[in-house]
């Protein structure tokens, strides 16, 4: 009996721990699961939010890819543009057809004749006046009312008394292509002068076959392509040369005065200077200033670019076209001035211009304020460079006109410009002249 009991006890108690052990593992079952869905929950807002926050910056990065995309699009389009422009004139040169250039352009090619008076020294003679005929060429850039307007260097009409040029034109007499010419105006630091011819003085035969020539672009030039040179060589009348473009950009001091120049291998002589430099269209690229004439030198031209020729040929087309003066006319400053070499300005840090160093008492120079030490850089609009040219800038003007002049004065070791005017008066008699000897050792002309 005892024994039942205690076996039915036994098989209670089993019974009672079986179902609190199935109870716990309800209950961590319970909790684990509800671990686990939060944990899920949690998981896929911070997942949501991680999302939102890369959708974010996936558009952030969108956006600047996208600006980068369109700038690299807008670089390679430029650069697609200027390859374009290069393949354009790399293929130009291998269809070149010199003979059609020249037949376009000769029309619009000029020889230019400057007949000047120089003054010579002799040992035991004194000095003495002759006169002397230089040679040049020019193109002709455009035309007004009145005058037909021809482009060429400074140099090639400096000092000139009488200027004439001659269009290369079929003609039966061939002087009747000879017109005589005026210096419009000029830029001596730049070597670039417009002439003008008047429309009238050219005979309708001639003006029927004269043509304007059609400007380039220097800035799209490439090193290797036809140059193709047109000028009046040795004064002999125009003549052609071929060549290349040799080089770009090239810095060279010509007579004190240093400019950028596009380098050429085509043949550049005497005469050659104010002519075109042309590209395989025909098109002027350049004008020819210079060349390299020394032993063991062969085939270096250079031209003044055109983009760089262009404004200030607009400007000086521009000007009032000026004769001399007469000699008895001419206008009176009351100057001695000096040049101003490239080592100077370099060495003391000296603008380009032309240096006073000595105003009379009583004259224009003194009544304007101008004083000893001064710089003179341009007159009446017109740069100046040299003291030569400032003289023979002041030929074209008379006693009682007014201009304004650009002055700079030192001041605390630098330059300080100011505009003045200043009105000229008739020159002195020869005997009321000062002599005075300038500061670097050599007597200048009293202006």
């Amino acid at each position: 009996m005892n024994d039942d009991r205690y076996q039915k006890n036994h098989n209670n108690t089993s019974l009672l721990i079986l179902i609190i052990f199935l109870t716990l593992v309800i209950l961590a079952g319970g909790i684990y699961l509800g671990i686990d869905a939060v944990q899920y929950v949690l998981g896929r807002t911070g997942g949501l939010v991680q999302e939102t926050e890369t959708e974010a910056a996936s558009g952030t990065a969108s956006d600047a890819e996208a600006e980068s995309r369109q700038s690299s699009e807008e670089t390679a389009d430029a650069k697609t543009t200027r390859d374009s422009t290069v393949d354009e004139r790399i293929a130009a040169q291998s269809s070149v057809d010199v003979v059609a250039v020249v037949k376009k352009v000769m029309p619009s090619i000029v020889a230019v004749t400057n007949k000047s008076i120089q003054e010579v020294s002799y040992m035991y003679r004194g000095t003495t006046e002759i006169e002397s005929e230089s040679c040049g060429s020019g193109f002709i850039i455009g035309e007004n009312d009145t005058e037909l307007l021809i482009a060429t260097n400074y140099h090639v009409v400096a000092d000139a008394s009488v200027l004439t040029v001659c269009f290369s034109v079929e003609m039966e007499n061939e002087e009747d292509a000879i017109v005589s010419a005026v210096v419009k105006g000029s830029d001596e630091e730049y070597d670039l002068a417009v002439l003008a011819v008047m429309l009238e003085e050219i005979p309708d035969e001639v003006l029927e076959q004269v043509s304007i020539a059609e400007l380039g672009s220097s800035a799209d030039l490439v090193v290797g392509e036809t140059a193709i040179a047109i000028g009046n060589a040795l004064g002999y009348g125009q003549s052609v040369t071929l060549g290349i473009v040799s080089a770009l950009n090239r810095t060279i001091e010509v007579e004190g005065v240093t400019g950028v120049y596009i380098q050429t291998d085509a043949a550049i002589n005497a005469g050659n200077s104010g002519g075109a430099l042309l590209d395989a269209e025909g098109k002027v690229i350049g004008i020819n200033s210079a060349k390299v004439s020394a032993s063991g030198v062969e085939g270096m031209g250079y031209a003044i670019p055109i983009d760089e020729a262009q404004p200030i040929l607009a400007q000086l087309m521009e000007r009032e076209t000026r004769e001399r003066a007469a000699e008895s006319e001419q206008a009176y400053l009351g100057v001695y001035t000096q040049d101003i070499s490239s080592e100077a300005r370099e060495l003391y840090n000296i603008p380009s211009g032309v240096y006073i160093t000595y105003v009379a008492d009583g004259s224009p120079a003194e009544d304007a304020g101008l004083q000893q030490g001064d710089i003179i850089s341009a007159m009446d609009g017109v740069n100046v460079s040299s003291a030569d040219g400032f003289e023979d800038l002041l030929t074209y003007y008379k006693a009682n006109e007014t201009v304004t002049m650009e002055i700079l004065t030192s001041s605390k070791g630098s330059y300080v410009s100011r505009t003045v005017s200043v009105t000229f008066s008739a020159k002195p008699e020869e005997d009321d002249m000062p002599e005075r000897t300038s500061p670097f050792g050599s007597t200048v002309p009293f202006r």
